[in-house]
């Protein structure tokens, strides 16, 4: 059984909702309120034709990505694990990791987007988010809809300190703003 502390927050929603620029709105909000946040992004991808996804790193340089899935084509080296129907490169994902890992030593809220079956399945960025629920920052997980039941068993969490549904745009500066209030230690 997991010991964590579990101060986390969610962002989720469908499909298609648009949760990773929902999750770029609200760490800009964060940043204007002088809260510190670091982790990462997931962002969708187009190489020759052929849809990947990348992680970026939040808080560090546009440079700041590593390719880390997608059709087997996209991917075809020794380093890649198979999982449904995309491949992921394993090197990719402990570097992103390491990310998350350094953002919760450093920063006062930690974004992991997306966590999916990946995680649920303990791969991808399991480890790095079991790490950072047990630290003092607060996470927050951007998860699809259909999936938080299982990352919520997985990773044994309880209510989140404060959720938004990706498709509630009017709510996105209160929701940052209830972030910034936690990070600070204060009450929601």
């Amino acid at each position: 059984m997991m010991d964590m502390t579990r101060r986390w927050a969610l962002i989720s929603g469908a499909r298609g909702t648009r949760k990773a620029a929902v999750v770029q709105h609200v760490v800009r909000a964060l940043a204007a309120r002088a809260v510190t946040v670091g982790g990462v992004t997931k962002q969708t991808c187009r190489m020759d034709g052929v849809q990947g996804y990348r992680a970026l790193r939040i808080g560090g340089d546009a440079t700041d990505s590593v390719l880390l899935g997608g059709p087997p084509e996209l991917l075809p080296g020794a380093d890649a694990m198979p999982f449904c129907s995309i491949v992921f490169e394993r090197g990719a994902f402990e570097r992103a990791a390491a990310w998350i890992r350094r953002a919760a030593r450093e920063a006062d809220v930690v974004v992991i987007d997306e966590v999916s079956k990946l995680e649920v399945a303990r791969g991808g960025y399991h480890d790095a988010i079991c790490d950072a629920l047990r630290g003092p920052a607060l996470v927050l997980l951007g998860v699809r809809a259909e999936q938080l039941f299982h990352v919520m068993e997985r990773f044994e969490l309880g209510e989140a300190l404060a959720s938004l549904d990706a498709e509630d745009a009017a709510g996105i500066d209160d929701f940052a703003e209830q972030l910034a209030r936690q990070a600070r230690g204060g009450a929601l």
